[in-house]
């Protein structure tokens, strides 16, 4: 397995991108503390259409990591974000295997992101909340407080899943790794 310079130069710049988009992402105050909406996930699901299963994981627990560990992301949005990722590169490599994801698989992604988003973050805040005092009406109160950017979360990632999808994969074909048909058309 050979790792190119250009490879790794774009994988270093979507982490970066998660990150930044980590610092600006919407946040709301809860008792227990600030959830930030894991809007940064959406770079991870463009490199998992543009490079493949193992570049998208790899970028995505690095950047995950820094955001933990500098306090930018708490637990529901890492726990929403890794667990998209690892769906939908499951349903990539288990459905297309070595084939190019289609226009119509992206929307299809795109749409099953913002779904996972929208049940992931609801379900963590209602179990912070069900932690906070182990009250069904603090859990569902968690939940509720929670709806609005979570909705906007998952229409985020399902309208945008298929659009950055679409414009990482033309960059990486045309300029990380070019296919040797590309290379003697230039000639």
């Amino acid at each position: 397995m050979k790792i190119s310079l250009k490879s790794l130069a774009c994988d270093a710049l979507a982490v970066v991108l998660m990150i930044l988009i980590g610092m600006i992402s919407t946040r709301f105050v809860l008792p227990t503390g600030i959830f930030v909406a894991p809007w940064a996930g959406i770079v991870a699901l463009a490199v998992l259409v543009a490079a493949g299963i193992g570049e998208a994981l790899g970028v995505v627990i690095i950047a995950l990591v820094v955001m933990s560990l500098t306090g930018m992301t708490d637990w529901v949005a890492t726990v929403a974000i890794l667990l998209t990722v690892i769906v939908l590169a499951w349903l990539v490599g288990w459905q297309l295997g070595d084939r190019t994801v289609t226009h119509q698989q992206l929307i299809f992604l795109g749409l099953v992101a913002g779904l996972l988003q929208l049940v992931l973050i609801e379900v963590g805040l209602a179990i912070a909340g069900l932690l906070f005092d182990g009250q069904l009406a603090t859990a569902l109160a968690y939940a509720r407080l929670g709806l609005s950017t979570s909705v906007l979360t998952a229409l985020l990632y399902a309208v945008l899943t298929p659009l950055l999808g679409l414009g990482t994969r033309w960059l990486w074909r045309h300029w990380v790794a070019p296919t040797n048909s590309d290379n003697e058309n230039k000639d």
